[in-house]
């Protein structure tokens, strides 16, 4: 009785465990905030760069 309270336990403890690591890899490897943030940036300076270039052509 008492090895199948302790191996439930264990077994329990190793499934959380395991969902944990997942959460933790899909966190660290899916991270799209940062992508996304670069894009937008690289983006806007590329219209940065255009509107300058169109400024300098109207003077």
């Amino acid at each position: 009785m008492i090895t199948t309270l302790a191996r439930r336990i264990a077994v329990t403890f190793a499934m959380l465990a395991r969902r944990a690591a997942d959460i933790m890899n899909r966190n660290l490897v899916a991270t799209r905030a940062p992508q996304h943030y670069l894009v937008a940036q690289r983006v806007a300076g590329m219209r940065r760069h255009q509107r300058r270039a169109f400024d300098t052509r109207r003077h």
